[in-house]
């Protein structure tokens, strides 16, 4: 950060002797090199003589010439003794002084008005001489004030006649018969319907198709879906996991305990957004994730220390949970690869005894 110049006086004007020396720096100068010059005329030792004068000759060229922080040296000698001899520890002590309630009170002297001379007889024969004409309201105007007031309190005084209630007699309130309409039940008209269901997943979706009314009344069918029960069941079974390199993203893992890997088919094609969950020991997800269009996933965070599982859900496919373990280590990438492929055929109206197949 750049420094800003001085500002050089500029309401007084320094007399300059030679370039930039002023007056004061030459008789600085000047004085260093006559005391100096005094002591060298002394009969002193030179052993003392010539350090005394090399002593005052330097000192008025530092005077001059050798400011210290932006002051001259002169203020800074100033600045020293006067901190040595100034005192550094004040102490406070309470005067006693005389109470305000012993004293007298003084009294301030009034100005004496200056009254010229026979003031009130001017001003009195200037009043007569004034005409009276259109002064016959202003002479009277007491009298007005006083029947004004008088008419004020002529209303105030005047009694109020006071004001009798009016009685209001009600209505005789008329018995009126309010006769409120039965309420008809709609009749419910059976209507013969017939479903498809059309499966997607393991939750099957009912389309409905109507069809027109018949006269008679026809049962509607039960409509039961017969799924293997083997589907119902949430059973995943466990494996260790798979290392593969074939499986590893463009960017192998640098990073200690972080996962990476592929999603695959029975066949070994890629699946994209496989849905993954790492848990740990205790059941519990710490990390969630989903596979990209070439069936990579990843984490960026490191896990901690201990052992994980990996649960894959894929629509259609059936996986096992993938078990691996962290110690501190880069994870080589893992291949999951999935168990079956799921399809679910709708069950018919006509045939409901025929369950739907499941192929693994």
């Amino acid at each position: 950060m750049e420094q800003h110049p001085i500002p050089q006086q500029i309401s007084s004007y320094q007399f300059r002797l030679v370039g930039d020396m002023t007056l004061k720096q030459f008789f600085q100068v000047a004085g260093g090199a006559l005391i100096s010059l005094l002591i060298y005329s002394t009969n002193i030792y030179p052993i003392i003589k010539w350090p005394l004068m090399i002593f005052f000759a330097a000192l008025g060229a530092a005077l001059a010439f050798l400011p210290f922080e932006e002051r001259p040296l002169s203020k800074w000698i100033f600045a020293f003794f006067k901190s040595i001899y100034s005192p550094t520890a004040y102490f406070w002590k309470k005067e006693e002084g005389a109470l305000n309630f012993f004293q007298e009170e003084t009294v301030m002297p009034k100005d004496e008005s200056i009254i010229a001379p026979h003031g009130e007889v001017m001003l009195e024969s200037y009043l007569k001489e004034l005409p009276s004409q259109g002064m016959g309201f202003l002479s009277n105007l007491e009298g007005y004030e006083k029947t004004f007031l008088g008419k004020i309190k002529d209303m105030f005084a005047s009694s109020v006649a006071p004001i009798k209630p009016t009685v209001v007699e009600e209505p005789k309130k008329e018995n009126i018969t309010i006769v409120i309409p039965k309420v008809i039940k709609p009749v419910e008209i059976p209507v013969n319907k017939s479903f498809s269901i059309a499966s997607k997943g393991f939750r099957p979706k009912i389309v409905i198709e109507e069809r027109p009314v018949q006269e008679e009344s026809i049962k509607e069918k039960d409509i039961t879906t017969n799924i293997n029960p083997i589907l119902s069941e949430n059973v995943i079974s466990s494996q260790q996991a798979q290392f593969s390199l074939e499986a590893a993203p463009p960017n192998p893992p640098s990073i200690p305990n972080t996962v990476v890997g592929q999603v695959m088919d029975p066949k070994g094609k890629i699946v994209e957004g496989a849905i993954l969950e790492i848990r740990d020991a205790a059941g519990r997800p710490v990390r969630a994730l989903r596979s990209n269009k070439v069936g990579h996933f990843m984490i960026v965070t490191s896990l901690q220390n201990g052992s994980y599982e990996i649960i894959t859900e894929k629509e259609g496919l059936v996986f096992d949970s993938v078990t691996f373990e962290t110690t501190g280590e880069i994870i080589p990438p893992i291949a999951i690869k999935a168990k079956a492929v799921v399809e679910i055929q709708p069950v018919l109206p006509n045939n409901p005894n025929l369950p739907s197949t499941a192929q693994f």
